[in-house]
C-alpha cells in the first residue's frame, strides 16, 4: 500500500530546494550570463517534468488517445485513501489561443486528518509558443489543525503589454516574452475552531524580453520591465467553515493576507500588498448551490507591473495582462447545479470588477463585467471533485477554460 507520507516528502523537498534554485538563477545570470542560465533552466524543466509525471499514470485506449484516469488505494474499511486523477486538456483563453496539456492531481489523507491533502500539477503548451509547468501541494495534518501549502512554477510566456490602468488603448500594445521562475510556501495553524493564522515566504524571478527595441518596455520606463527578482514575507489570517474543500455547499472562507517584498531580504523592489478574499456558499436544496466571492487587493510602494492586481486573475473571460493597476475590487456570484443528472451538472456566473490607481477613481462607468456558463462532470463523488468547462464573456473579451475543481 502506498503511504501518504511518501507523497509529502518529495514536494516539500522540491519547494525547499526551489528557494536555493531561484537564488542561484538570479546570481548565475549576473555572473555567467544567459547561456549558463538556459542550461540550468533546461535541467530543471527535465527534472520537474519527470517528477510530475512520475506521480501519475495514463491509460491509452485502442486509438492511442490518453483517457481521463483514476487510480485508487483502498484501506481496510473500504474507503479510498488515495486517488489519482489525470486529465488531458484542450482549451483557449484571451492569453493563450489554443492550448493542450495535462492536469494530474493526487488526493489523499494523513492518518490524523479528515481534510483532503492534494498534489496537483499543471503542464501545457499553447499555439502562442507558451509553456507552463506548475506544482501545487496542499497538506493537512495533526487533526486538521495544521496546513502547509506551496507553489513551484516555471513558464516561458510570450504575451502583450497594454499599459497600466482601467482604460488602455489597444493601439499601444507591445509584445514581450516573460521567462518566470516562481516558488512560495505558506504554513498556518489553528487558533480556535475555524480560525487559522500563519506566515509565508515567496520568491519570483522574471526575465522580460521585449519584441520591440524602441518601445517603452525596452526603454525601461515601466517598473519591472527588465530582469526582476522579488523576495517577500507574508502573514495570513483565515476563517474557514466550508463543508468541503473541493466543492463547498455551505459555510464560508474569509482570508486576509499581507505580503511585503523588501530589499532587506534581496528583493529588487520594495512594496506591500493587502488581499482580502471573502467567499460564502449557500445550499438552496440538494445539488443547488449559490457561491459568492468578494475580492479586494491594494498595494503600496514600488510594484513591478507583472505583479500588479489584474481583473483577469480573478475573472474568467479576461486576459491577465489587459487591465492592471495598483488596486482591484471584484464581486462575483455563481449558481451551481451539480449533479443535474448522473454525474453531469451546469453553472451560470456573473460579476463586476475594476482596477484603479486611487480610491477616488472608482466609477460605475468603467466597471468590467463578466457573464458566463459552464458544464461540470463530477469525477469523484466521494471527494466532490469536478472537471469544469467554462465560457466567460467580458468587456470586449471572452475565453473558455477547462480545469479541475471550482474557480472559487
Amino acid at each position: 500500500m502506498i503511504k501518504p507520507a511518501n507523497f509529502i516528502i518529495c514536494p516539500v523537498f522540491v519547494l525547499l530546494m526551489s528557494f536555493l534554485y531561484t537564488c542561484f538563477i538570479h546570481k548565475v545570470t549576473k555572473v555567467w550570463g544567459t547561456n549558463m542560465n538556459k542550461l540550468v533552466q533546461n535541467i530543471i524543466i527535465t527534472l520537474f517534468t519527470v517528477f510530475g509525471f512520475g506521480l501519475t499514470s495514463i491509460n491509452v485506449n485502442g486509438s492511442g488517445i490518453p483517457e481521463i484516469t483514476e487510480k485508487s488505494v483502498i484501506d481496510s474499511t473500504g474507503n479510498k485513501k488515495l486517488q489519482v486523477l489525470l486529465l488531458p486538456i484542450i482549451f483557449s483563453s484571451p492569453d493563450t489561443r489554443l492550448a493542450v496539456g495535462v492536469l494530474p492531481q493526487i488526493v489523499f489523507r494523513s492518518s490524523s486528518s479528515n481534510n483532503p491533502s492534494s498534489i496537483r500539477m499543471d503542464a501545457y503548451y499553447t499555439l502562442n509558443k507558451q509553456y507552463h509547468l506548475l506544482l501545487r501541494p496542499v497538506f493537512w495534518y495533526q487533526n486538521d489543525t495544521r496546513n502547509i501549502n506551496g507553489k513551484l512554477s516555471f513558464k516561458k510566456w510570450p504575451t502583450s503589454f497594454y499599459g497600466i490602468g482601467r482604460d488602455v488603448e489597444t493601439s499601444s500594445i507591445e509584445t514581450f516574452t516573460e521567462t518566470l521562475y516562481e516558488t512560495s510556501i505558506e504554513a498556518i495553524t489553528q487558533i480556535i475552531p475555524g480560525l487559522f493564522a500563519g506566515a509565508g515566504y515567496s520568491l519570483r524571478y522574471g526575465e522580460i524580453t521585449p519584441d520591440n527595441d524602441t518601445g517603452i518596455l525596452a526603454a525601461g520606463t515601466i517598473r519591472g520591465s527588465g530582469n526582476t527578482f522579488i523576495s517577500g514575507l507574508g502573514g495570513v489570517l483565515q476563517y474557514d467553515t466550508r463543508d468541503n474543500h473541493f466543492y463547498p455547499e455551505s459555510g464560508s472562507l474569509h482570508k486576509f493576507e499581507i505580503y511585503t517584498a523588501s530589499k532587506m531580504i534581496g528583493s529588487d523592489y520594495g512594496f506591500t500588498r493587502f488581499t482580502f478574499d471573502a467567499r460564502r456558499y449557500i445550499s438552496l436544496y440538494p445539488s443547488h448551490v449559490i457561491a459568492i466571492q468578494a475580492v479586494g487587493m491594494f498595494t503600496a510602494g514600488s510594484v513591478p507591473f507583472r505583479v500588479l492586481p489584474s481583473v483577469g486573475n480573478v475573472f474568467r473571460g479576461y486576459s491577465s495582462v489587459r487591465y492592471i493597476d495598483r488596486h482591484l475590487i471584484a464581486l462575483q456570484a455563481e449558481y451551481r447545479v451539480v449533479p443535474l443528472t448522473w454525474r453531469v451538472g451546469f453553472t451560470a456566473f456573473a460579476g463586476i470588477s475594476d482596477v484603479f490607481s486611487q480610491l477616488n477613481d472608482i466609477s460605475h462607468e468603467n466597471l468590467k463585467y463578466v457573464v458566463g456558463m459552464g458544464i461540470r462532470y463530477q469525477f469523484s463523488r466521494s471527494e466532490k471533485i469536478n472537471i469544469r468547462l467554462d465560457y466567460g464573456i467580458g468587456r470586449k473579451s471572452s475565453g473558455d477554460y477547462i480545469d479541475i475543481n471550482e474557480a472559487f
